[in-house]
This record gives structure tokens, sequence and C-alpha cells, in this order.
């Protein structure tokens, strides 16, 4: 997640060269170890890639991965919130009534 996280930093941040080597980097452990499909989909999101982001957390709700409990809450998921498909990714995710935590302003 790490790899994942600085993608996304260097995809909002203009920086896509760095962002993809990022991606290539996820691709490449992903051959000798597990990379969640949520981290790959950070690294799209950050690009602006929402299709392929949306692509990879239908990948991650396959895998049941731990970090989507955090998709409702994560600021870094904002410019995907108005899309069609999040909502129902959400929706479909069936988190308790209540689960949401204050956002800050």
């Amino acid at each position: 997640m790490t790899v994942a996280a600085r993608g996304y930093v260097n995809g909002v941040s203009g920086r896509v060269r760095e962002a993809r080597q990022d991606l290539a980097i996820l691709e490449k452990q992903a051959h000798t170890r597990f990379v969640t499909s949520y981290g790959v989909a950070l690294v799209h999101a950050g690009l602006g890639e929402n299709d392929a982001a949306l692509r990879w957390l239908d990948k991650a709700v396959e895998e049941r991965s731990n970090w989507l409990v955090w998709l409702r809450l994560d600021p870094r998921w904002d410019a995907l919130r108005s899309d069609p498909r999040f909502e129902r990714l959400v929706r479909g995710m069936a988190f308790p009534p209540g689960a949401d935590l204050p956002r800050a302003p």
C-alpha cells in the first residue's frame, strides 16, 4: 500500500511518469506476492483514470479486500463519489446503517 499511496500522490500532483512507474512496481510485485486491487485502483484514481479505478475496485470487492472498509470515508475517492458505478459499488457492499463517520468540512 505504500507504493500505491505514493502512486496516488504522484498522480494527483501531475507526476504522471512517476505514477506509471509505481503502477509498474505493483504489477511486478504481483508476480511474487499479493497486491491488493484496492491499491492499484488508488493509483488510477490519482491519475484521474476513473474507469480503470472502478474496474480495479470491482476486483477489490471480488477479492474481499480489507481496505474497502475505508471506501466511504477516504477522501482520495471523492472524485469518484458522484459516479453511479461508485455509488452502486458502495451500496452493494451493504455497510451497516450509521457506518459513516462525520467528514471534516
